[in-house]
């Protein structure tokens, strides 16, 4: 995966925002910005979770991390948001990356239309971003942005160089936290979707967090995904949402449903890696796995 972020003069005067007025910084501070992966077959469960007319559209392969967006925050509170209440999105403007975004930031509320994702990220979010960040400050530059850091960050990559994660089973937020710290580095924030019939977390979004030079940071202060202890360490924590005392759902097919396709998928069978921790004889800790087959309806 390898992308170009397309920069030139015009697209510098078009659709720009002045990063230097201090009164608009004034008007919308913020500390970091969240750049947010998400998995998209747990993003297709939860829109069909919330209407039964829902259809989903996934990207290809299914298997893949793609964004959600990137997102201006102010330490324990939530914003600043649509900065701009005059900005237009002008999807015009992304036409020389259209095809990498219709990949990889793509829309998977497929009953809406398929740029209403990047127009509702640029106005809510994009507007907050190019007030005070030069880099981001058009539309082009901060999609470009977020491919660019697909690309050095993904969360696939993340695990498949630390634990060797794999779509299909279950794992504990300790084991989905330590892949992810030892390859960024910093604490990241881990969000998961509660399904409120069956009592399942799946895995949902990995949110990495960078400062206004865009260098990476920890994730502290997100509202909503506190610090929690980690089961059998009195010391580590994580910044999550999920039960840190229950197995954590990494979906490699959407439960039973349909696609925007028309395709009726079946139901999907997982192998349930269950992790047990225990204490050697010299006081170390050690892990090992039971694999049962379960079935998600």
């Amino acid at each position: 995966m390898s992308f170009r972020i397309l920069f030139d003069d015009e697209d510098s005067r078009e659709n720009a925002v002045s990063s230097r007025s201090p009164a608009v910084d004034q008007t919308h501070p913020f500390d970091l910005l969240i750049f947010t992966q998400r998995w998209p077959i747990t993003a297709c469960y939860e829109w069909r979770e919330t209407g039964k007319d829902h259809i989903c559209g996934l990207p290809t392969p299914t298997t893949v991390w793609t964004i959600h967006g990137i997102w201006p925050t102010k330490y324990n509170t939530i914003g600043p948001a649509f900065c701009n209440k005059s900005a237009v999105f002008d999807v015009t403007q992304l036409s020389a990356i259209e095809q990498d975004l219709e990949q990889h930031w793509l829309n998977v509320e497929k009953n809406k239309p398929d740029d209403s994702l990047w127009e509702h990220e640029w106005l809510k979010h994009g507007t907050c971003a190019a007030e005070s960040i030069e880099a981001l400050n058009t539309e082009r530059k901060y999609f470009g942005q977020g491919l660019f850091w697909l690309e050095q960050h993904s969360v696939g990559a993340a695990f498949a160089a630390n634990g060797d994660i794999q779509p299909g089973y279950n794992y504990s937020l300790t084991t989905l936290n330590k892949a992810l710290a030892d390859y960024y580095g910093k604490d990241v924030a881990i969000e998961c979707f509660h399904d409120r019939q069956t009592h399942q977390q799946y895995l949902n979004e990995v949110r990495i967090c960078f400062d206004k030079q865009l260098q990476p940071t920890d994730c502290d202060g997100i509202v909503g995904l506190e610090r929690v202890a980690l089961p059998y360490n009195r010391v580590r924590t994580v910044i999550s949402n999920c039960n840190a005392d229950k197995p954590i759902l990494y979906p490699n097919g959407v439960p039973k449903g349909v696609l925007a396709t028309g395709e009726v998928l079946a139901e999907s069978v997982y192998e349930f890696a269950d992790k047990k921790i225990y204490h050697t004889a010299d006081g170390n800790e050690a892990e090992t796995y039971e694999f049962v087959e379960v079935i998600v309806v």
